[in-house]
């Protein structure tokens, strides 16, 4: 072999190790970010591609938020308007939630007066049972009575 083709090999395997070197460098910082950007477009076409209807309310509510950064836009101003119409729609349901809490209580406490009613009925009944029977029916009439007030409450 002659001294030029061992020269000229010398050189391609240096080359070689250089190239080699090079592609085992670890890839910078904006190759890294050009990767994750192209992969992150890539998830959002597929996504894009398989929910347009979610996409597409996406972008409207991303471009409603925007558009309430500025002073003047419509956006904000509409939400100014609905605020304050949400705020009187909010005490208008408070005070229909405190007025069915009222009337709930008002008929539990008429149910609660007629079970007093009825429990006294019971008590009376069972008081002339027993007086019947021969026993103290004063005595096991409270008894029974008390069993229900405790049984019921």
């Amino acid at each position: 072999m002659t001294e030029a083709k061992r020269t000229n090999i010398k050189r391609k395997v240096s080359a070689a190790k250089s190239r080699n070197q090079s592609r085992a460098a670890p890839p910078s910082f904006a190759d890294r970010a050009g990767e994750t950007v192209i992969e992150a477009k890539d998830k959002f076409t597929a996504f894009a591609k398989k929910h347009p209807i979610a996409t597409i309310a996406g972008g409207l509510a991303v471009g409603i938020l925007v558009s309430g950064l500025f002073r003047g836009s419509p956006t904000r101003k509409a939400g100014k308007k609905l605020g304050k119409r949400a705020a009187g729609l909010a005490a208008l349901a408070t005070e229909l939630a405190i007025a069915y809490a009222q009337s709930a209580m008002d008929a539990t406490s008429g149910a609660r007066e007629a079970g007093a009613e009825k429990l006294g009925s019971w008590s009376e009944d069972a008081a002339e049972y027993v007086a019947s029977a021969g026993v103290s029916a004063r005595d096991t009439g409270k008894s029974i009575a008390q069993a229900l007030r405790d049984r019921l409450n």
